[in-house]
């Protein structure tokens, strides 16, 4: 089986970009970002679902068994993103926001991405509409405090805020979430959508800028993710993308998606996220017009979503992090099949998932400690690369073959930062622990010839 390795020997790259908005993001969150970084550069995606793990299609409401999943029940395996929703923190019952937050807590400590987006109820309702909104709300907000909706604005983001610090926890840490506020504003549904009370992209660019700027100077875990509404293009991009220090990923929201607009509206996100040195995903898809068993839902994966990416000419569609889905829930559609569906859904999505192309949960570990993964091209083994540690000569030899000449071979700690490095034209290089006042703890070796490279986890005693 094809299992991505974290930090068991193999990689593709060994990065050290920082999470670009917030520059003093907790550690574990920039090591997150450098991961997704790894992965939209590679050859595969990530497979995610919002709430997979508390809501179910069998069910009409949130249940608080956090194993379980309907894509567990059909493939053995869960989704590696995790979708949410503040939404259902604030405006449900406090059960029902208690078997969310345990559901994050759980994935988490899978190792699996959490995403929020937030469906927030306009000023003194229950709608997120732009027809069940006051009049000109986003606008006020992003103006100034007219009619005092600034203030209620950032009431709502304290409550958000409060959340992030104080209930997602595990272990005394933060964890670490993709946030994705003021999501699809080139649609005419939200309140804060395009079409709504004259809300102009300069109103929403100053809206969705002082959204970021509030939050990360309350919290430390999070990454920003802006994501408009297909159809998209340039042009659309350029009058909403809010700037480089405001997002971190670029997201797409797409459903019933057809090869040809797919790749051109994918296409133009990545190129767009390559100039911005972004990361691009896949942020929501799904086939809702399944009025039957499932059937066609269930085969949307493997007949209509993976062909469009992997039959794309010029290959920018692959060039993605994560694919995720929405809801299973009995008021909502069977995205994924589910216990109950038939023999042709369930094998569709397996087949899906069996690509060597989408990732699952049996495929990865923790995307919180840097992900290593070998590149097919790369032909390298385990045995290829040979890392000795002695401790009683404080020596730490690095053996190699298959590499081309000269070698590179660097030794970073565990924040990207360099301790050593020796470039040879032979087989084996050393560094003295002593001399480079190594101390104990976990460091990366990585060794490349500029076309191949390894990577391994070393501890030192």
């Amino acid at each position: 089986m094809r299992r991505l390795h974290l930090l068991a020997g193999y990689c593709i790259a060994l990065t050290s970009a920082f999470a670009q908005v917030d520059d003093n993001a907790s550690v574990k969150t920039v090591i997150l970002y450098d991961n997704l970084k790894i992965i939209q550069n590679s050859n595969y995606f990530l497979f995610g679902q919002e709430f997979f793990n508390s809501f179910k299609y069998s069910s009409g409401s949130a249940h608080g068994d956090k194993a379980y999943a309907d894509s567990h029940e059909v493939t053995g395996a869960y989704p590696v993103v995790l979708g949410t929703d503040f939404h259902y923190y604030l405006d449900k019952s406090n059960t029902e926001r208690g078997y969310h937050t345990e559901a994050v807590k759980w994935a988490y400590q899978q190792g699996f991405v959490i995403t929020f987006d937030w469906h927030i109820s306009a000023r003194n309702t229950s709608s997120y509409t732009c027809t069940g909104s006051p009049a000109n709300l986003a606008k006020n907000i992003a103006n100034g405090n007219i009619n005092g909706d600034r203030d209620w604005y950032l009431g709502e983001l304290d409550k958000v805020i409060t959340i992030i610090n104080d209930d997602l926890i595990v272990d005394g840490e933060n964890i670490p979430i993709v946030f994705r506020p003021l999501h699809e504003m080139n649609g005419n549904w939200f309140w804060w959508g395009a079409s709504c009370s004259g809300f102009s992209p300069a109103d929403y660019k100053a809206l969705y800028q002082l959204t970021v700027d509030y939050i990360k100077e309350r919290t430390n875990s999070i990454l920003f993710c802006w994501s408009p509404n297909s159809p998209v293009n340039s042009t659309v991009m350029a009058n909403y993308y809010p700037g480089d220090a405001y997002v971190d990923i670029l997201g797409l929201d797409m459903y019933e998606i057809t090869a040809d607009p797919f790749r051109q509206y994918m296409g133009a996100l990545v190129d767009y996220a390559d100039t911005h040195n972004k990361v691009a995903v896949l942020s929501e898809t799904g086939y809702r017009n399944d009025t039957g068993n499932g059937d066609a839902a269930a085969k949307y994966w493997n007949d209509t979503v993976l062909p469009a990416i992997l039959n794309d000419p010029s290959k920018k569609a692959l060039k993605i992090a994560w694919v995720l889905t929405w809801i299973n829930s009995s008021w909502s559609h069977p995205y994924v099949p589910h216990a109950a569906s038939t023999s042709g859904a369930k094998q569709s999505f397996i087949n899906f998932k069996n690509s060597q192309h989408v990732v699952f949960s049996d495929e990865i570990e923790s995307m919180y400690e840097p992900v290593l993964v070998l590149s097919a091209a790369e032909n390298l083994k385990t045995d290829d690369v040979k890392i000795q540690i002695i401790h009683d000569q404080q020596q730490i030899i690095v053996e190699f073959t298959k590499f081309l000449s000269p070698t590179l071979v660097t030794i970073y700690d565990m924040s990207g930062r360099k301790i050593a490095e020796d470039k040879t034209s032979e087989y084996e290089v050393s560094f003295s622990i002593e001399k480079l006042m190594i101390k104990p703890g976990l460091y990366i070796v990585k060794v490349t010839d500029g076309v191949r490279t390894f990577t391994q986890k070393i501890s030192v005693l």
